[in-house]
């Protein structure tokens, strides 16, 4: 091997053993990817992307963490009008956040999205 496929594989090694998988360090206890979901914070419907564990909490408990895709918040029919708006720019773009565990509201009643099917990092002159 050559220094510069040495160094590769070194840092490569470090990678793999830093970051692990997703379905390894995901909570046995959180819910399902999927999950439909309602801020307090932002008082936004999301779906979870991802979750992971946070701090500890007063009952020694740990407290898992959500990643969120929040979703726009607009009527029916107004999402290009609102795009056009300085005062609706807050509300019509999507946006992922990370979100406590109890700052959500769990819409488990609703069979949770397929998020594999949620393409946002499309590449550009790519056809759907």
């Amino acid at each position: 091997m050559s220094i510069k496929d040495d160094l590769i594989e070194t840092i490569a090694g470090v990678f793999r053993e830093a970051i692990p998988p997703p379905s390894e360090d995901y909570p046995e206890e959180a819910v399902r990817l999927g999950t439909y979901v309602r801020s307090s914070k932002w008082n936004r419907l999301g779906i979870i992307t991802d979750g992971f564990y946070g701090d500890i909490d007063k009952d020694g408990q740990k407290i898992i963490m959500y990643t969120v895709l929040f979703l726009p918040n607009t009527a029916p029919g107004e999402y290009h009008r609102n795009l056009l708006t300085t005062a609706a720019y807050g509300t019509s773009q999507m946006f992922l956040a990370n979100e406590i565990e109890y700052d959500l509201t769990y819409y488990l009643m609703i069979s949770p999205a397929d998020i594999k099917d949620i393409d946002i990092y499309t590449l550009s002159g790519e056809n759907s």
